[in-house]
């Protein structure tokens, strides 16, 4: 089974913005990030077939949207 976890951290591609990572037995898997339009994840290419346990990614998307917040006025095109 593999071992899920998650990090906080700042991104300096990003002004140094907080953001949730993901990882998978030490190895970046995904990010959550904030944007002027709400939370977003990004997955980063993996060719491992990787089963996520929902209730954890969920736990963990819960706490980047209290951690970071969601913006009042956001911005649509």
């Amino acid at each position: 089974m593999n071992q899920w976890k998650s990090d906080w951290a700042n991104d300096p591609d990003d002004d140094y913005n907080l953001v949730l990572e993901i990882l998978c037995d030490d190895e970046d898997i995904a990010v959550i990030k904030q944007s002027k339009q709400g939370l977003f994840i990004k997955w980063y290419a993996n060719p491992n077939d990787l089963i996520i346990p929902f209730d954890w990614l969920l736990e963990r998307l819960l706490a980047a949207k209290e951690g970071m917040g969601i913006p009042t006025n956001t911005e649509t095109n």
